[in-house]
Order: structure tokens, then sequence, then C-alpha cells
């Protein structure tokens, strides 16, 4: 009998960097984190539309409530859906990140949420898997 999938939500990120470099920059330090599917600069704004499941939702909540501090933005806004049309689910990407970093280069250990809520970033190799 198969297991149900989790549920997944999409989420579709816009902010505002404060010049067209910062933004282009922001975009390609995000690009490999295993839970964006598109993510883009356009000139100073910033567009991102990623895939996850409830658990992780508070990272990019962070985001929207302090765009500064976390991703150096001016503004943000997430927009979240639980039906979007297509597609329905995507997993994680599958990426291994050198040097014992997330993609982004954050290194989990740092982070206060990791653990609880965060079980880490599933490319670093500080992922703590939930158990079956």
């Amino acid at each position: 009998m198969e297991e149900p999938l989790s549920r997944q939500k999409c989420y579709l990120l816009l902010g505002q960097a404060p010049s067209e470099a910062a933004a282009a920059k922001i975009a390609q330090v995000f690009a490999d984190c295993p839970f964006v599917y598109f993510l883009s600069s356009f000139g100073r704004m910033l567009v991102g539309v990623f895939y996850m499941e409830d658990e992780r939702a508070w990272w990019l909540q962070a985001v929207a409530e302090n765009p500064e501090i976390t991703w150096g933005l001016v503004r943000a806004a997430v927009y979240v859906t639980e039906t979007p049309a297509f597609p329905v689910r995507m997993e994680p990407r599958d990426f291994q990140s050198p040097g014992g970093r997330a993609p982004c280069g954050a290194d989990c250990r740092e982070c206060p949420r990791y653990g609880n809520p965060c079980p880490g970033c599933p490319a670093s190799p500080f992922f703590r898997a939930a158990p079956p």
C-alpha cells in the first residue's frame, strides 16, 4: 500500500531589492535551494515560486516579515495557494552542496531554528529527516 503524499502548498514570493545588482545577487544565492522552482530578478524586483510542506512555511514567512534581515530586500510579500492548477506537487530538487553548507551558504548549525522547528536544509549534510 502506498503512503499518502504529504500536503504541499505553492508559494509566490515578490520582493524589491535595493538595487538591480542586489536583486540579481539574491536570485543567484538562492537559485539552488531545493524548494525553489523559479527565481529571477526583474530589475529591482525578485520573483520566486516555491513548493513546500506547512512545516517549512515559517522560512518564507520570515522573509515576508523581515525582508531586510533575511534576504536583504527592501520589502517582500508571500502569497500561498493550497490548490495550484499545475504542477500540483513538486519534490524538493536533489542538490548536494559542497563544503558542508546549504546551497545558499547557510550553516544550519548556526541557525536558532535548527532542530525546532527546522530539520535543516535537505541539501546540507546537517539535514535531520523525520522518522518514518
